[in-house]
C-alpha cells in the first residue's frame, strides 16, 4: 500500500496528537479526507474538526475503517481504550503509540503476540521539525509497517529506531529532554536579565546560544573536542566550567534524568499489575 493510501485513526487527539497531524499534514503524506480523530471533549471535538478540517468519529468507527491507529491518550486511560479498540477489531491493525511508559507486552496481552505494534516517542520539538523521536517495534512489525512509520517520522525530525529495553531512557533522554532544556534556557536567560538586558534580549542570547551550540555537537559528534576548542587556561570559560565541576551540575543532570527514566519504568510495572 503507498502512504497517501493509508486511513489514519487518532485515537486522542490532545497536544502531542495535533503535533503529529499537522507535520504529517504539511508534508502532505496522506489527504485530510483519509484521516479521522476520536476526542472525548465534544466542544473540543468540534474545534478541532474546524480548526484541521478532518473528520470526529467514534471509537468503533475509526478502529473499523482506519489501516493506522494512533493511540495518543493519556497513559493513565490506555487499559480501557485498549479494550473498547479490541472489541471493534484493532487485533488487525497496525497500531503507533505514543504513550510513555507502556510497553509493547501491555498492548500484546490485549491485541495477540502477533500484533503490529510501533512506540513512538515523539517530543515537542516536533512542531518545528527539530524533534528528536525513538521508535520500538513489536516482533511481528512488517516491512511495509516500518516503513510506514519511518516515513511518518521523517518530517518531525531525526528519528532513531532503538530496541525498546533502551526506551525508558530514550524517554527521559528525548522525549522529556526539551523539558530539562527549557529549564537551563531559563536559568542562563534570568542570570543574562539580573545582569542588565532586556528580557527579549536575554531570552535571544540564551536560546540562541543553545541552537547553536546543539548545531554545533551534531557537526562535530566530538563533545570533548569542542570544549578543548572554547576552553582557554584561565579564561572565562574555564573559569565558568570549574564552577560546574565543582557544584556537580553534572551529575546533578545525570540525577535528573535517572529520575525522568524511572518514572517511566514505574509507569510500565503499574501498567502490568
Amino acid at each position: 500500500m503507498k502512504m497517501d493510501e493509508h486511513r489514519l485513526g487518532f485515537i486522542g487527539f490532545g497536544h502531542m496528537a495535533q503535533i503529529l497531524f499537522t507535520a504529517m499534514h504539511a508534508a502532505r503524506l496522506v489527504p485530510l479526507s483519509q484521516v479521522q480523530f476520536v476526542q472525548r471533549d465534544r466542544d473540543r471535538m468540534k474545534l478541532n474538526e474546524e480548526k484541521y478540517k478532518i473528520t470526529a468519529t467514534s471509537i468503533e468507527h475509526a478502529v473499523s475503517t482506519s489501516d493506522v491507529l494512533l493511540l495518543c491518550v493519556r497513559p493513565g486511560q490506555v487499559g480501557p481504550v485498549l479494550q473498547e479498540m479490541a472489541r471493534f477489531g484493532a487485533s488487525s491493525k497496525q497500531i503507533i503509540s505514543i504513550l510513555s511508559g507502556i510497553p509493547i507486552s501491555f498492548f500484546q496481552k490485549v491485541l495477540g503476540e502477533k500484533a503490529q505494534i510501533v512506540r513512538l516517542m515523539p517530543n515537542v520539538a516536533s512542531s518545528i521539525g527539530e524533534g528528536m523521536t525513538t521508535l520500538s517495534f513489536s516482533p511481528h512489525a512488517t516491512v511495509e509497517f516500518r516503513s510506514f512509520v519511518h516515513l511518518f517520522s521523517a518530517p518531525l525530525g531525526k528519528y532513531l529506531e532503538i530496541p525498546e529495553s533502551q526506551m525508558d531512557l530514550a524517554t527521559a533522554v528525548a522525549g522529556s529532554g526539551p523539558g530539562f532544556v527549557f529549564a537551563l534556557i531559563q536559568a542562563m536567560a534570568d542570570a543574562a536579565e539580573k545582569g542588565g538586558l532586556s528580557h527579549e534580549q536575554a531570552l535571544l542570547m540564551a536560546s540562541q546560544t543553545f541552537a547553536g551550540a546543539a548545531q554545533l555537537a551534531l557537526k562535530e559528534k566530538n563533545i570533548t573536542s569542542l570544549l578543548n576548542q572554547i576552553t582557554t587556561p584561565g579564561g572565562t570559560t574555564e573559569a565558568g566550567l570549574n564552577i560546574m565541576r565543582q557544584t556537580q551540575m553534572a551529575e546533578h543532570f545525570q540525577e535528573t534524568l535517572r529520575a525522568s527514566a524511572q518514572r517511566a519504568k514505574q509507569m510500565a510495572e503499574q501498567s502490568r499489575s
